[in-house]
C-alpha cells in the first residue's frame, strides 16, 4: 500500500473519480466529515500472485 491521502467530503463527493482510481491503485482514501472519517480502500475479488512469486515456484518436474 502507498501510504494514504485525505480529502474533505465535499472535495472527495467532486472528484469521487479519483478517489475510487487511488484506492483502486493501493492508496487509502480517508474522507473528512463532521465529527468523523470515511475510509476507502479496494478489495480485490481474488488474490492475484505476483510474477515474482510465480516464477519462484518453478517447473515440473522432469522426473
Amino acid at each position: 500500500m502507498r501510504g494514504q491521502q485525505e480529502w474533505s467530503r465535499v472535495n472527495a463527493e467532486e472528484r469521487i473519480r479519483e478517489v475510487f482510481d487511488d484506492a483502486k491503485a493501493g492508496q487509502m482514501q480517508i474522507v473528512r466529515d463532521a465529527g468523523g472519517r470515511f475510509e476507502v480502500r479496494f478489495i480485490a475479488d481474488e488474490e492475484t500472485e505476483t510474477a515474482g512469486h510465480y516464477l519462484a515456484r518453478g517447473g515440473p518436474d522432469g522426473g
